[in-house]
């Protein structure tokens, strides 16, 4: 009987060793802590309450700078702190500051000191004899406060940010979206009561909300907000029609799409998308319509998040030319205009050197106007047509070629050739869009510095003295020398050709094609008669034998 007790026994207790495990005792409920308020500068009161904690126990309450989470221990992973409380929990765990205290300028207790500045702190609970943390809760130390006296701007604003009661005599960083930021003017330290103010340029940053910080040397960090709107600048505000337009922009949403609109109207903008980048700027152009609509129009540009600037734009006539340039001596230019007031008497000019040429036209009932024109003689390079009806002037450009003719091929005299003393020249033909003029030089020398003959504007590519530019028989010792160039209508100059010398005196070759003509008629001629009079001869011996 007494066998089977003790059996029953150690069954029931191999049974309780097994299964009691399995059925977990009531866990006791997590502790956790009241803060009030929950932000505060240095010497705010503070209450710190308590709930389920042990009950009738002692509760520790530390303040530290240092985040640190449950289970984890004070003087391990929290070692900059201030003993704040020393509770002791009722009948149900809780307790209750009832005796409030100030917030400290500095956590002494730990082994690592330091200043309590603005910013993020924690409330630790452990109970006595313990270090480990059981509870905890975030507090925000402010320190000093700043104030700004324009909240809302675009980029390029100028704020004022007035600041107080930080520390003393110290160093102050101004931060913009915690990145250092130039202080414009203004004080760059506190004075002795912890006040300063300074002026700060709002730097390229997207539209919305963006944080501006004071920053002195022990930390303290007190915030402002500042809200970003769009802005854009168009250059030039005043711009024919047919003109291109800069636009830039700045405060509009990151990466987002701009649509560039005149009047409503949308535009096609270069580059095409038109975008913002990470600041929320953009640069771009866009070229206004051709049309007869003048005046001041709306330039507006927005990204699609309801983010909207405007621009006030002064649109003028304006003219374009066809065909385009470059082009040369003789081009038939077509000139339209558009901008220009109604039925009014619209004068075209063309810079041509220093002298104008002007050309009328009338204005249609729609301010538009077009004319034909064609390019006279003119230098190389840039020329100005320029349209104004006496309100409105508008400038197209027209480029003159610039290309060299080629150089002409000398013939006559040959080298070390024989020419009468009045030479005859003879050269080869070149041909150049804007019409050829050939100019040509006698000299004693072959450098040319002692020139006896300079003829220019030449229209043939030939040339005969004249008798008042006869030219002295020369010796071998004493010859002559001879070269040419081609001029264009656009003035561009092939170069000379290489000196070739010659010599004065009767030479076949020197005779021109004039003097060859006549000699080849008199000499058929005088051919033609001794044919005639041998044939009649021949005719009569004939006769004779008969």
């Amino acid at each position: 009987m007494k066998l089977s007790k003790i059996g029953c026994v150690l069954a029931l207790s191999v049974i309780l060793t097994l299964f009691i495990p399995l059925f977990p005792t009531p866990a006791h409920a997590a502790e956790y802590l009241f803060v009030y308020p929950y932000e505060g500068k240095i010497g705010t009161w503070i209450e710190v309450d308590g709930a389920s904690f042990r009950e009738n126990d002692i509760v520790l309450l530390y303040l530290s700078s240092q985040q640190a989470g449950i289970g984890e221990s004070i003087d391990e992973e929290v070692t900059a702190y201030e003993q704040i409380v020393r509770a002791t929990t009722d009948a149900n765990g809780n307790f209750s500051c009832t005796y409030t205290f100030y917030l400290p300028d500095a956590l002494t207790d730990g082994a690592d000191v330091e200043d309590v500045h603005s910013g993020d702190y924690y409330f630790y609970a452990v109970y006595y004899r313990s270090y480990q943390i059981v509870a905890y809760i975030p507090f925000t130390v402010i320190y000093g406060e700043i104030s700004l006296d324009i909240e809302e701007g675009t980029v390029g604003t100028e704020v004022e940010i007035s600041g107080q009661g930080l520390r003393p005599n110290q160093a102050i960083t101004i931060k913009y979206n915690g990145d250092i930021t130039e202080i414009a003017s203004g004080d760059s330290q506190t004075d002795k009561n912890g006040d300063f103010t300074c002026t700060l340029i709002i730097p390229e940053s997207s539209a919305g909300s963006h944080i501006i910080s004071a920053v002195d040397e022990s930390g303290d960090t007190p915030e402002a907000e500042f809200t970003v709107t769009p802005v854009i600048t168009i250059n030039p505000t005043e711009q024919p029609t047919g003109g291109e337009v800069q636009v830039s922009g700045a405060g509009f949403a990151r990466r987002g799409i701009i649509t560039i609109t005149l009047d409503g109207e949308k535009v096609t903008t270069t580059p095409l998308p038109q975008s913002a980048d990470h600041y929320g700027s953009f640069e771009g152009s866009f070229s206004l319509p051709f049309s007869g609509s003048y005046g001041t129009r709306t330039v507006e540009a927005s990204d699609g998040s309801q983010n909207k600037a405007k621009a006030q734009l002064a649109i003028q006539g304006g003219i374009t030319i066809s065909p385009t340039s470059p082009g040369h001596v003789g081009t038939e230019l077509v000139i339209s205009g558009a901008g220009f007031s109604i039925g009014s008497t619209v004068t075209i000019t063309y810079s041509n050197n220093d002298e104008t040429i002007p050309v009328a036209t009338i204005a249609a009932d729609d301010g538009t106007c077009w004319t034909n024109f064609t390019i006279p003689p003119s230098a190389a390079g840039s020329h100005d047509i320029t349209a104004s009806d006496g309100t409105s002037t508008a400038t197209a450009t027209f480029i003159m070629e610039s290309q060299a003719p080629t150089t002409p091929t000398p013939l006559t005299p040959e080298v070390a050739g024989t020419a009468g003393t009045r030479a005859y020249f003879d050269w080869s033909d070149v041909s150049d869009d804007s019409g050829i003029s050939y100019s040509l030089q006698v000299a004693v020398d072959p450098d040319f510095n002692a020139i006896l003959l300079n003829k220019a504007g030449l229209e043939a590519s030939e040339y005969t003295l004249t008798e008042e530019e006869e030219l002295a028989s020369a010796q071998k010792d004493a010859p002559y020398y001879w070269r040419v160039k081609a001029v264009d209508g656009a003035l561009n100059e092939s170069g000379w050709t290489y000196p070739r010398l010659f010599y004065i005196g009767f030479s076949w070759s020197s005779l021109p094609a004039w003097a060859w003509y006549v000699l080849g008629v008199v000499a058929a001629a005088v051919l033609g008669m001794l044919g005639y009079w041998l044939w009649q001869k021949r005719a009569r011996g004939k006769t004779g034998t008969v």
